[in-house]
């Protein structure tokens, strides 16, 4: 998907940003909604825990190796968190994503497709966001 993903030598066009706090049970199918992105453009995952007591910083150096996850000793919020990654991100664009927010599929290419039509030579993505268990 991405350099940082699969190290094949595309240029990053997304970096998707996750703020993850104590998010087992939720950051799990949210990074798989992000993998199962079928794009044709390389993408990197970026998490930023903040300060997690729960065991997800754990499930994330596990599971998801090919993250690169920023650690916080201290909870820091949501929004230092984001400007932590957007600093790191080496993606033309940014897509910020909470730790219990699923993509549905094609969201990725279609958010892109937007931006281009739109004329955005960069920035911030958004998207409509829905509650992770009831998808409403």
């Amino acid at each position: 998907m991405s350099s940082r993903l699969s190290g094949n030598d595309k240029a990053v066009v997304v970096s998707v940003c996750i703020a993850n706090f104590n998010g087992t049970g939720v950051i799990e199918e949210c990074i798989a909604s992000v993998l199962s992105q079928s794009v044709d453009f390389a993408i990197e995952i970026i998490v930023h825990d903040d300060a997690s007591t729960d065991g997800s910083v754990a499930i994330l150096e596990n599971e998801f190796p090919e993250v690169l996850l920023l650690r916080s000793d201290q909870n820091v919020g949501f929004c230092v968190s984001n400007n932590r990654m957007v600093e790191r991100a080496i993606g033309e664009y940014v897509l910020l994503l909470n730790n219990d927010a699923v993509l549905e599929p094609g969201a990725l290419s279609e958010l892109l497709r937007n931006a281009i039509r739109y004329q955005q030579t960069c920035g911030i993505l958004s998207l409509a966001q829905r509650d992770w268990r009831s998808r409403k």
